[in-house]
């Protein structure tokens, strides 16, 4: 398919279009027209298309700009937001965000309207007759608050005002937002080439210019601060200096000639710096005013804000503070600090470090303390144990993720008490609910909205607690944080809106890691819990002892009892009301007994139905693959016109029916009339026949498996469940063919680069008749040693969030026990990684 230039005469219009040879768009756009082509230019350049010889380009229209104020900015905390960071980038050491509301919005926004200030025309539909500017200053003055600040100066200009022009000035600035800070300050050619220019690079380049010594924090890089000034009001003026010059810069926008120009070019609208007053050439900084107010104001919505955006913008645990001063109508509103005393009453503190060193595999390791059980731990994962919480991702996509930190402080809100000093119980709860909400996101100390914000659950924290009994770590109880860097993770970035991180392979493996860490860290607490709760009971079983042991001592001790009982007044129905206590305790006794005896064998069936719930899902999954791959080749016989054919898919349908005949002959001692059976069988055949059926639907997976046999030729004569072996050996096939595969995946990339018919890996069953054993080896990435018994616990799992149950290994253990035998890891290797499990079946019925 070549690419080419053509033209013709289509309607009447001469044209030149470059499109690809050979695609159905060069058919229809060309149909009937003569054409004539060259291949484009071998210097590679786009030749530009010209419709009746001018040049074709984008043209953007005025209105646009409306558009990407109110898509890109959604909320006022992201407007501040950005007009924030605009301030901390120019180095300002503080800056001042002053509210001025002297008349009510009502009033303030139906005069705006009526003077047609808005940028929506407006209401006309009542057929009310419009109103003079006079008769609306009139009812301006009439509302003006007497005791917001500077009231008096609103009166007096609104009552000076001798134009129209002039009423709409002091209308528009009745109400405003001031945002001023100290920093560096703009020159005239700074805010004609810089701030007028609509998603500019200019902070970034800033960033990539800095000395690699320098410390400077530049947060904007998108160019689109000035848009948020938008959100807030149809008017803004930006008062600029730098040091050294003698004069304010100023530039005025109002954005309603915006919408007034609709579909004009947006270089339509005349924006252009002027010079203002005069200014100490030793002093700089910014003012940004924002005038004609499109929203209500009002302490409390300030105090909102600062409570819920403001005081949330840098990182809580950091010892740095947002050098932000607020106000209302001069008024001091303040942005509450982080309440850290609450870390110390944190009843779980877990920790996490990601790192990527430039030599070795990626590392996730963290520490675990429950500090309400006093138990502590700590983990450490690696190499294609993340990449699998990751989600099955490579090696090279791992290190782009780039490192990163989490803290999580979890409370039990019905433990918690009062404070001394600081507050009641209820008061305590008060201030937790404040800065709860799960793991907020954090780049360079500053916030990444809207991560763990009152309705964003991005860890799906909520929906894993209340799934789970306990609810534990759901966001009501945890204050965490997750920190990047711009730096360090470049592949992390923020959405053009600031409504999160952009989609990217990078950010799901990154939010998938997260996620499997918090789980993690829930699994460890609810392990814990149930470790103290078994510790704390006592089983039927010791209690049954206990009773027989006093039972034989009170049988010993009971003639004589008796005979004394006898020598006293009443003392023969006394006896009798001995013999008739002792007799019901030894029945209830008897009924504890068979609960237990009940108990038991009832947990021998719901651990083998669990395993078999857990294989019949992959059966499921491979028995609807054969069946599909039988009905395509049955299809494709169909079909075909060569009769040499027929023999060749017969042959593939036959292979295909023998796969699923292997699977549902394993499968069937699995089933309800078998399960309990057992019977007479070669420990040997029945091994293989388990491993010849499990890799004849494995070889997709191009991974070898081999049986041997020590010593060769041994055979061993058992009676057993046959079940019992299908369901330990497949679910230890399964593992291994599972990490063999992630092993792979993180070397070599979802594809990779070896050829068709090489194998990825090699999982070898080791037959040692004679000691009546089995052992599975691989040669995938292993155990490590720390954990040779935590990878038996239910629930425990390093595979990707939701596919792995935690529950394989241990219900094998559980079988394996049930039917005396045991499950246990090999030998750690030199580098502390196990790679071999063993079924032991103990003596065994021979």
């Amino acid at each position: 398919m070549s690419t080419v230039v053509s033209s013709g005469i289509a309607g009447g219009l001469k044209y030149e279009f470059p499109y690809l040879q050979g695609s159905c768009l060069r058919d229809q756009v060309l149909a009937n027209a003569p054409v004539e082509g060259s291949i484009w230019p071998s210097n590679g350049r786009r030749a530009f298309p010209r419709f009746g010889g001018q040049l074709m380009n984008f043209r953007v229209t005025a209105r646009t700009i409306l558009h990407l104020g109110s898509e890109l900015i959604s909320t006022d905390g992201v407007a501040f937001y950005e007009l924030i960071k605009n301030s901390l980038d120019a180095r300002s050491p503080e800056i001042r965000v002053d509210v001025i509301v002297r008349l009510p919005f009502e009033i303030y926004d139906q005069v705006l309207r009526e003077l047609g200030e808005r940028r929506d025309p407006p209401d006309r539909s009542g057929g009310a007759r419009p109103r003079s500017w006079r008769d609306l200053r009139q009812l301006a003055v009439s509302h003006i608050d007497e005791e917001a600040i500077e009231a008096d100066e609103l009166r007096t200009e609104l009552e000076a005002a001798t134009s129209r022009d002039e009423f709409v000035a002091a209308m528009r600035s009745a109400n405003r937002i001031d945002v001023d800070d100290d920093g560096d300050g703009m020159s005239a050619r700074m805010l004609r080439d810089v701030y007028l220019t609509i998603g500019t690079s200019h902070r970034a380049r800033e960033r990539e210019a800095e000395d690699e010594d320098d410390t400077r924090l530049i947060l904007g890089e998108k160019g689109l601060g000035r848009l948020s000034a938008m959100r807030l009001g149809d008017g803004m003026e930006v008062i600029t200096g730098t040091l050294g010059t003698g004069h304010w810069n100023v530039l005025e926008i109002d954005w309603n000639e915006f919408a007034n120009a609709a579909d004009d070019d947006i270089g339509s609208i005349a924006v252009a710096p002027t010079i203002g007053a005069e200014k100490d050439r030793n002093v700089k900084g910014t003012l940004i005013r924002i005038t004609s107010l499109t929203a209500p104001w009002s302490q409390t919505k300030l105090d909102d804000l600062a409570r819920e955006t403001f005081a949330r913008l840098v990182d809580p645990f950091a010892e740095a503070a947002l050098p932000l001063k607020l106000t209302f109508n001069g008024v001091s509103v303040s942005v509450p600090s982080f309440a850290s005393f609450l870390i110390g009453q944190a009843h779980g503190v877990f920790t996490a470090e990601y790192s990527v060193p430039e030599r070795g595999e990626p590392r996730l390791s963290g520490r675990m303390n429950y500090r309400l059980r006093n138990r502590r731990r700590t983990f450490t994962f690696q190499g294609a144990e993340i990449a699998e919480m990751a989600g099955g991702v490579s090696r090279n996509l791992l290190r782009r993720v780039g490192p990163f930190s989490l803290e999580v402080h979890w409370f039990n809100r019905r433990l918690l008490t009062k404070l001394e000093g600081i507050g009641t119980l209820a008061q305590v709860r008060k201030m937790l609910a404040e800065w709860a909400g799960g793991v907020a996101l954090y780049r360079d100390g500053y916030r990444v909205n809207p991560y763990a914000g009152p309705k964003d659950d991005w860890l799906d924290l909520d929906r894993d607690a209340f799934s789970t009994s306990g609810f534990k770590l759901n966001r009501g109880q945890i204050v965490g944080r997750a920190r990047i860097s711009k730096a360090l993770n470049p592949y992390l970035t923020d959405q053009t809106n600031r409504e999160g991180l952009t989609d990217s392979p990078e950010k799901a493996a990154f939010v998938r890691l997260l996620s499997a860490t918090m789980e993690f860290f829930r699994g460890f607490l609810v392990e814990v819990d149930q470790e103290l709760t078994r510790a704390n009971r006592i089983g039927a079983r010791d209690a049954i002892d206990r009773f027989r042991a006093e039972d034989a001592r009170i049988e010993d001790i009971l003639p004589e009892l008796l005979e004394a009982l006898s020598e006293t007044s009443g003392g023969v129905q006394l006896s009798r009301q001995v013999k008739e206590s002792l007799g019901s305790l030894r029945e209830a006794a008897a009924e504890v007994e068979a609960a237990a005896t009940a108990q038991e064998q009832e947990r021998g069936r719901v651990m083998h139905l669990a395993s078999i719930g857990l294989m019949i899902e992959i059966l499921a999954h491979e028995l609807y693959r054969a069946t599909s791959g039988g009905l395509k080749t049955i299809a494709a016989a169909r079909v075909s016109r060569n009769p040499n054919s027929a023999g060749t898919s017969l042959r593939v349908l036959e292979a295909q029916l023998k796969t699923i005949q292997k699977r549902l002959k394993v499968l069937d001692p699995l089933s309800t009339n078998a399960r309990q059976t057992k019977e007479e069988f070669d420990l040997v055949e029945w091994v293989k026949e388990i491993v010849e059926s499990y890799s004849s639907h494995s070889g997709r997976n191009r991974i070898e498996f081999r049986i041997t046999v020590l010593p060769r030729g041994a055979t061993r004569r058992v009676r057993a469940v046959k079940g019992m072996f299908v369901q330990i050996i497949e679910n230890l096939l399964s593992n291994s063919v599972h990490w063999i595969s992630q092993q792979d995946k993180y070397d070599n990339g979802p594809r990779g680069d070896r050829a068709e018919g090489d194998t990825i890996g090699t999982v070898t069953v080791r037959i040692e008749p004679q000691a009546n054993r089995v052992s599975v080896i691989d040669d995938g990435p292993g155990i490590p040693e720390d954990r040779r018994e935590q990878v038996f616990q239910p629930f425990f799992t390093t595979k990707r969030q939701k596919e792995g149950r935690g529950l394989g290994l241990y219900i094998a253990r559980e079988i394996a026990e049930y039917h005396g035998g045991t499950l246990t890891l090999g030998t750690a290797d030199e580098d502390g990684m196990i790679n071999t499990v063993t079924l032991d079946l103990g003596e065994g019925d021979e």
